[in-house]
């Protein structure tokens, strides 16, 4: 009896002890594991940064993206990296600023290469301010020597061609077709006038930008005002005047009284644009 009693308590032992062994034994293997990565991720930084100290900034990069993104922030050494990189290879201010804009503040990243990465994004935000400047500056020059605005050109820049100063801008609404609805939109009209009142040209700008372009040219045969435009149709917007919205010349004028000197006027443009 005895011994039959020591034989069940055994094997309930060994039933306990089993898979109290084997969770043992998986934790083991699981703590070897991290310890095999920690060693592989620690050999790896390791020779990205002789890389790094090498000017083999590629490689470098190359290596630390093998690392976890919370290793060592990594992501910001791999951000310093490939700004190395385009300084080696050449690159233009405009792609060092994209890879340099953001740099962590404060307690965000306080790892290597941090003050290395300040410092970068300091001198390049400094000259990419003096290259948009300049850029600027050229790109302002170019307008002065244009005759007339521009579909397409700036809206900052609409007062300096060689047209001169609009004598009027009027501030409009419009509607703009979107999926499933119209909305409405804001646009300015600059005018410019002959020296005895007449049209000579006419912008609308929408969204910073020159949409369209009118110039009024009197006839010296007819006497009738014709007009010369680049003015456009497409699915997201209508045209200066909505001109193919009108059947008839005269309801397109009373809609449109205030731009135009009388009826003829606005049946003459009605009809070139038909």
């Amino acid at each position: 009896m005895k011994k039959d009693i020591l034989i069940l308590a055994a094997l309930i032992a060994v039933v306990i002890a089993v898979p109290f062994l084997a969770t043992k034994a998986e934790e083991a293997i699981q703590i070897k594991n991290e310890e095999f990565k920690e060693k592989q991720n620690r050999e790896c930084y390791e020779k990205a940064e002789e890389c790094m100290n090498a000017g083999k900034y590629d490689e470098a990069i190359e290596l630390l993206e093998k690392l976890p993104g919370y290793y060592e922030d990594v992501e910001y050494i791999i951000q310093y990296a490939k700004f190395c990189d385009a300084v080696q290879n050449g690159e233009g201010i405009e792609e060092l600023y994209k890879l340099i804009w953001y740099v962590p503040k404060g307690d965000e990243y306080s790892s290597k290469y941090i003050e290395e990465l300040r410092k970068a994004q300091k001198d390049t935000e400094e000259q990419y301010k003096k290259y948009m400047a300049q850029k600027e500056k050229e790109e302002e020059e170019r307008m002065r020597k244009k005759d007339e605005p521009y579909k397409g050109m700036k809206e900052k820049y609409i007062n300096i061609t060689l047209l001169g100063r609009a004598k009027e801008k009027r501030t409009e609404h419009y509607w703009r077709d979107t999926p499933g609805k119209r909305t409405q939109d804001i646009q300015y009209r600059y005018m410019w006038y002959n020296s005895n009142g007449a049209k000579k040209f006419m912008a609308v700008c929408r969204n910073g930008r020159v949409s369209s372009v009118v110039e009024f040219v009197s006839s010296t045969t007819s006497g009738k005002k014709t007009y010369r435009g680049n003015t456009s149709r497409n699915n997201d917007r209508k045209d200066m005047y909505d001109v193919q919205d009108y059947d008839d010349p005269e309801d397109f004028y009373y809609d449109h009284a205030d731009e135009f000197d009388d009826i003829q006027d606005a049946e003459d443009y009605w009809e070139e644009a038909q």
